[in-house]
């Protein structure tokens, strides 16, 4: 079971590598501080399993666990966090486990087994392999621009898109970015992936909507799943579009 370890503080990365170095046949083959150092390191070293701290600075671990998908061999993903408030938001993103720190061996045991289950390792048989890309992972990809760069960015990587006075800023995993398009135009191009128009000035991801809190007049209020927690009114108007999508 090869294994890989993203937590910004270094004595937590050494205590979970001495102890997943007790459990047999298990080796960390690599560690990173950040989420930038970690994705290279995990596109070279394809691991079977990463253990990802859920609060970082820069990327957090939510925001670059989206970015999993793009690796050539997905690994499974345990969340580590000192806030078990958390675990409701791991398991909603696929995650095998989510442990709280401080760690103890027989935890991590527990959380290694699982994955040996998944794995089908326990039989010796080789671990899966990764499967074939899907439609969904090959989807066009959305030109935003950073400046004069450009950032093909998938869908699933955008949080919400806004407009102030026509000037569009779309909040993605990576950052916040313009488009060259009127939010018209991109909820058209978005509403095949999940978006929803919230009111006139903003399109959302119902994928990464964290919380939804009722509000004055029958209206929404949406707590998005990015580091900022944005919150999005939803206009009383669209508010019934909302309540079908999530069955309220």
């Amino acid at each position: 079971m090869n294994v890989f370890i993203i937590d910004d503080e270094g004595p937590v990365r050494r205590e979970l590598r001495y102890l997943l170095g007790r459990i047999e046949d298990v080796a960390v083959v690599g560690e990173a501080a950040n989420g930038a150092a970690a994705m290279q390191e995990l596109r070279t070293l394809q691991p079977d399993m990463v253990f990802l701290d859920v609060q970082m600075p820069g990327l957090s671990g939510v925001e670059l666990s989206y970015l999993f998908d793009d690796l050539p061999r997905k690994p499974l993903l345990v969340f580590v966090t000192a806030y078990e408030e958390h675990a409701v938001q791991a398991f909603e993103l696929d995650a095998l486990d989510y442990i709280l720190k401080p760690f103890t061996l027989d935890r991590l045991r527990k959380s290694i087994d699982k994955a040996r289950r998944y794995l089908r390792l326990e039989e010796g048989q080789p671990s899966q392999p990764a499967p074939a890309a899907t439609p969904q992972q090959l989807e066009k990809r959305i030109p935003l621009y950073d400046g004069e760069r450009i950032v093909p960015t998938h869908p699933r990587h955008i949080f919400y898109v806004s407009s102030d006075e026509g000037r569009i800023t779309v909040h993605a995993v990576h950052g916040r970015y313009t488009a060259k398009a009127t939010i018209a135009e991109l909820e058209e191009r978005l509403a095949p992936h999940g978006f929803f128009r919230a009111h006139r000035s903003h399109l959302v991801n119902l994928n990464h909507v964290a919380e939804i809190i009722p509000w004055t007049g029958g209206s929404y209020k949406l707590i998005m799943s990015d580091k900022e927690r944005s919150e999005i009114l939803v206009s009383r108007y669209n508010a019934k579009d909302l309540k079908a999508h999530f069955d309220l």
